[in-house]
């Protein structure tokens, strides 16, 4: 049986690191460490077997807990090339998709089952609601062609699992720019009161209806945000992200 454990790191930027784990054999593999401690904590207490540290991308907060864990357990961390995989038992495997945008070295994991998608641990290329930026070694071209050809390709009943927990300042921002999508007022309601980083994941068939990155031909969308509606997919998401630099 594959599992998921979550880890949160109570800091600014709200990461998430992941275990993906392999109940009958006790093997897993960690994804994006950022704080090593409670994920040795977690692994000792449960008498797991480490095989190896998967970086999304090279940012300091996904990497941060890697010379911790390599040195606890003496185990490597993984680059893989794209559409290389891990295999989890006989019935599993996560596969590496390149997703240049955030940065160009960016990654993707999907875990998927009997070669069908399962779940997708985005990094920061995709959050609930929202999709990275930018600023530091990105292009927002690419990440244009990443969404659109990779990441609204996959199943919708793929769940997402995202490098940092954004999901209220991200719908809070969907509202602001398409505010008579009923949908994204009501989960933001459910937003008010809850603590967003302890929230089940969702999936992409959750994300077609709120996050703005998706919705690129909503006339709402488009209408608040450009005087000419004329303007093909491209330009929306482009502008999109510029107005969420800034935001």
């Amino acid at each position: 049986m594959i599992l998921v454990k979550t880890f949160y790191g109570y800091n600014e930027l709200r990461n998430f690191s992941y275990l993906i784990l392999d109940k009958n054999s006790g093997h897993c593999w960690i994804i994006d460490p950022y704080e090593a401690r409670p994920i040795i904590d977690y692994i000792k207490k449960n008498g797991l077997i480490p095989k190896g540290i998967l970086n999304t991308h090279q940012h300091f907060d996904h990497i941060r807990g890697n010379a911790q864990l390599e040195e606890e357990f003496s185990v490597p961390v993984r680059k893989l090339k794209n559409a290389d995989s891990i295999k989890l038992d006989e019935n599993h495997l996560l596969e590496t998709v390149d997703t240049p945008g955030h940065t160009m070295d960016h990654q993707v994991f999907i875990w998927k089952h009997n070669a069908g998608p399962w779940s997708l641990f985005s990094g920061d290329t995709l959050f609930n609601s929202g999709v990275g930026n930018c600023r530091g070694g990105g292009d927002v071209n690419a990440l244009f062609h990443t969404t659109e050809k990779i990441l609204k390709t996959l199943p919708p009943s793929t769940l997402l699992y995202p490098g940092h927990d954004y999901r209220k300042r991200n719908m809070e921002f969907a509202q602001k720019v398409e505010p008579e999508n009923k949908k994204v007022r009501e989960e933001l309601h459910k937003l008010l009161e809850v603590n967003t980083e302890e929230l089940p994941p969702l999936t992409l068939e959750e994300e077609l209806k709120v996050n703005p990155f998706f919705r690129l031909n909503s006339e709402e969308l488009r209408h608040n945000i450009f005087e000419n509606n004329q303007v093909d997919e491209k330009e929306v998401f482009i502008e999109l992200r510029r107005l969420r630099d800034n935001w």
